[in-house]
């Protein structure tokens, strides 16, 4: 069984939700809508996501909570607060493939921004057969959907 916690949830992902109902989740597009990230209301004055690691139902972020001070195997609020060497709360991440993805997503996009220019540049200075340009032209244009999605633009 793979580790629910360092793989995330296989895309496409979209929002759904209903704004009457005030609610709004990330889920797949496929496989029955799969939840990646919901919201729930954490105490008075905030919020928190949930997620759905190993598809084993929505957990709260504060059980998957990491924090900045103290042993840094120490997962959620409720084992925070039983061990002192977390005096303080301050979060790091969440202990979640698809919150790490979520998060990694800048950084992916600039990955693939110069992916695509480096392939764009390649297939600008290739000599060879017409043919073998082909997967050039394949990964390009992959590059440039996601891109595209990215910003808004698909």
């Amino acid at each position: 069984m793979p580790d629910t916690r360092t793989e995330h949830t296989p895309g496409p992902w979209g929002w759904f939700g209903n704004a009457n109902s005030h609610s709004l989740y990330l889920a797949t597009k496929h496989s029955g809508r799969r939840y990646v990230m919901g919201f729930k209301r954490w105490g008075f004055s905030g919020g928190q996501p949930e997620f759905q690691p190993g598809g084993r139902g929505m957990v709260d972020a504060s059980e998957l909570l990491q924090f900045e001070v103290g042993d840094r195997d120490v997962v959620g609020v409720e084992a925070a607060r039983k061990n002192t060497s977390v005096y303080r709360m301050d979060v790091r991440g969440i202990d979640c493939a698809d919150a790490r993805l979520i998060a990694a997503a800048p950084c992916l996009l600039s990955a693939l921004e110069t992916a695509r220019a480096a392939l764009h540049q390649h297939y600008i200075d290739w000599d060879g057969e017409r043919e073998d340009a082909v997967p050039l032209q394949e990964a390009r244009a992959a590059c440039d959907a996601a891109i595209a999605k990215a910003r808004g633009e698909a």
